[in-house]
């Protein structure tokens, strides 16, 4: 925005019963824009904005004779205003001339990524941010489908348009910048008001600037927004305390807090991390207290029922992350929960992991202890929520190696600005930051756990401590080698199903780990008049004891085999296999 854009934008809004405090003015703060200081002390500064300099989705409804999709055609409004050179008329009023400081003084350029070339995308990696935006633009894309395939005006010309963008989106992601989002702030005289490119250029506008309609009409649609002029100026901090209100139709935003001479007078649209505030406003903060990672899990409906209807375990939708400014202040109630549908649920379950509210950590801690459950088996059995620990690690960790990668892809040799480099850094440092705590968590859980059960826990090393008998004397006896020969085994498990199989043919065990025998005879009893039949079981009976064995036969070993199986977890840092006491956190 050049400085004389703001001068008659102010001045308009002044002329026109905008009112701001006597003693602030905008300034231009390198790279941030403009900004609000307060020129002397002021106490509860104040904003406020007549009715009549609203723009809301009324005007588009009255324009375009339309009842539905409201947002959607306000955003083709303001395309009209910023593109179409003739007058637009509701009421008698042109609404070009009347909006025209206005529009005329929002930002050249919004550097959200949904307008980068691909040489700035390849620095966000393989983040959510980046695999999110094709989805994004496809999404946009329809939105602006729908309503121009009811638009009577330049039918022929809509339908080509749309032909054109409907191929240009198949195409790759150079394709889709050379023809598409780089034309957004191009601000030609040829753009078509009616066009994608312009309805992209008016989407992010909104992104950016709009508010909540319900703000100065609590029985508005609730997907209904509202631009604010000349309000829309203040910048956003999640650490500013403001109140919004609104009498008469008329809206306004007072500061709760005095600001001192020489301080900005900020906003607060609630908390919001890097990822929404790069997507929709072109910035990032440093160190966002509010920076998430979304992991959304996909679960087919008949688990999401199943977990609905049998159990206590809290699956989160995108409502119980939202925190917002315009609903918090004034007093204003927040809108009750309503009850969830399993249908909320056919895009996956949403789980938003930072690092100032592990919350969604152990709901997904939960979540995945189900998934691994035996139906004879407790979400909170000690052996399930061990194992679902180590599987949700996994994918974090898989998570934070992808995230934390480069892209491999070989982009054209675009210019990048130094803003969005810098812009990129800060978001793929927050997403890992995130990412790492979540991992740093779940250790730490495990350690506790493990701590506090360190008698119901017997590893391989345990068994060595506890029982040397078993390597010295028993296991060569059993497999008929000389006592003092080398015996090599390649894995944890292996050792654990030998030393099962050995305590069971020689009925000894040490009294530290009596439990675990004790629980591989009930285990072995219920599957008295079960066909054991585990291949791995009877491969590994055939490798030690290819003519069989005197002592022990195949379906015992079997057992043993299938035992650690059911009773066991596997540690994600070096694939050990630990035996595991069934019994309750």
């Amino acid at each position: 925005m050049q400085a004389e854009k703001l001068k008659v934008l102010l001045d308009w809004g002044l002329d026109n019963g905008v009112k701001c405090p006597d003693d602030v003015e905008f300034v231009n703060v390198g790279g941030k824009g403009f900004a609000c200081i307060a020129k002397s002390d002021i106490t509860e500064a104040e904003f406020i904005i007549p009715e009549s300099l609203i723009i809301k989705s009324s005007l588009a409804v009255s324009f375009f004779k339309v009842n539905s999709n409201q947002t959607s055609w306000l955003k083709l409004l303001i395309a009209k205003l910023k593109f179409d050179k003739s007058s637009t008329t509701v009421d008698d009023e042109n609404l070009k001339a009347k909006f025209a400081p206005y529009i005329d003084a929002l930002p050249d350029e919004i550097d959200s990524p949904l307008v980068w070339n691909p040489s700035e995308l390849d620095l966000l990696g393989n983040t959510n941010l980046r695999s999110s935006l094709r989805i994004k633009l496809y999404s946009i894309f329809n939105e602006w489908k729908l309503i121009m395939e009811t638009l009577k005006k330049h039918r022929n010309e809509v339908q080509a348009e749309i032909l054109n963008i409907e191929e240009t989106l198949g195409q790759s992601e150079d394709h889709v910048y050379r023809n598409i989002t780089s034309k957004v702030f191009q601000h030609s005289s040829e753009t078509d008001w009616w066009s994608f490119p312009a309805f992209l250029w008016s989407h992010m506008m909104f992104l950016s600037r709009a508010f909540p309609e319900y703000v100065i009409n609590p029985s508005t649609d609730p997907s209904n927004v509202v631009l604010l002029p000349i309000i829309d100026l203040l910048n956003h901090d999640y650490r500013s305390k403001v109140e919004w209100n609104q009498r008469d139709g008329a809206f306004g935003v007072r500061k709760l807090e005095t600001v001192l001479r020489g301080e900005e007078i900020f906003n607060n649209y609630g908390g919001k991390g890097n990822e929404e505030l790069l997507s929709g406003y072109g910035f990032v903060l440093e160190e966002n207290i509010f920076d998430t990672v979304a992991l959304k899990i996909q679960l087919p409906l008949t688990t999401v029922s199943e977990i609905t209807s049998t159990t206590h375990l809290f699956l989160p939708t995108l409502s119980d992350y939202t925190t917002s400014a315009f609903e918090l202040s004034s007093g204003k109630e927040t809108k009750q929960m309503l009850p969830k549908k399993d249908s909320q649920y056919k895009d996956g379950v949403l789980y938003l992991l930072s690092k100032e509210n592990d919350a969604p950590l152990r709901w997904l801690l939960d979540l995945f202890s189900f998934l691994e459950k035996s139906p004879d088996e407790s979400c909170s059995s000690l052996r399930v929520r061990l194992q679902g620990l180590q599987n949700l690690r996994n994918a974090i960790e898989t998570k934070l190696s992808s995230t934390s990668s480069t892209s491999d892809r070989q982009a054209a040799g675009y210019d990048i600005k130094e803003y969005r480099a810098r812009a990129a850094r800060i978001y793929k440092s927050g997403q890992t930051k995130a990412l790492k705590h979540a991992v740093n968590e779940l250790k730490r859980t495990e350690k506790e756990w493990t701590s506090q059960h360190k008698g119901d826990l017997l590893t391989a090393k345990r068994i060595m401590r506890f029982d040397p008998n078993f390597m010295e004397s028993e296991l060569p006896l059993l497999l008929r080698t000389n006592a003092n020969s080398d015996i090599t085994l390649d894995s944890y498990d292996t050792l654990i199903i030998l030393w099962v199989a050995c305590k069971a043919v020689f009925n000894t065990c040490p009294r530290e780990a009596q439990w675990a025998m004790d629980a591989f005879k009930a285990y072995s009893d219920c599957r008295e008049n079960t066909m054991a039949s585990s291949a791995e079981g009877q491969h590994l009976y055939q490798t030690f004891f290819p003519n069989g064995s005197s002592r022990l036969g195949q379906e015992q070993f079997i057992n043993a085999t299938e035992f650690l199986q059911h009773f066991s977890y596997t540690r994600l840092s070096n694939g050990e296999v630990i035996l595991v006491k069934d019994v309750n956190l």
